[in-house]
């Protein structure tokens, strides 16, 4: 009867333990707060290559749920010299590796979640709106 009583317990210890980590909830890295552009390189339709390595784009994640965020980037434009500031939001996806982005006036970007927690992100315009198509690649970090 004892051994019956241990069997079972251990069945039971065992599938909560086990089946606990299968049905657990994923957690997501932690994307709020403030962000830096560490460097940013495209192609313009218009304008051919370009390579900022001294990139100022700040980022600001205001609120995350679970695997969706949201907040605004700030840079300014190397043509006009305007800053602009856009907001955006974001989902993870749920392997945690990857984020996509739109920001709320053209832009898609789509990224890889790096082992040092810095993002890699292709941003993309279509030249829709009367505007000219770019592609290009922006590597952010958290502020310290």
């Amino acid at each position: 009867m004892f051994m019956k009583r241990l069997i079972t317990a251990t069945t039971l210890a065992t599938t909560l333990l086990f089946g606990g980590m299968v049905f657990a909830d994923q957690s997501y890295p932690d994307m709020t707060g403030k962000w830096n552009t560490k460097s940013y390189s495209h192609h313009h339709e218009n304008k051919g290559f370009l390579n900022v390595s001294d990139a100022n784009g700040k980022w600001v994640v205001t609120e995350q749920q679970g695997r969706f965020f949201h907040g605004e980037r700030t840079y300014t434009n190397r043509s006009d010299k305007k800053t602009y500031t856009e907001g955006f939001s974001g989902v993870i996806s749920k392997d945690g590796k990857r984020i996509y982005l739109v920001d709320h006036d053209e832009d898609l970007l789509f990224g890889d979640i790096l082992d040092d927690g810095s993002i890699e992100l292709i941003i993309m315009d279509d030249g829709g709106n009367d505007d000219i198509s770019r592609i290009g690649v922006l590597e952010i970090e958290k502020a310290k």
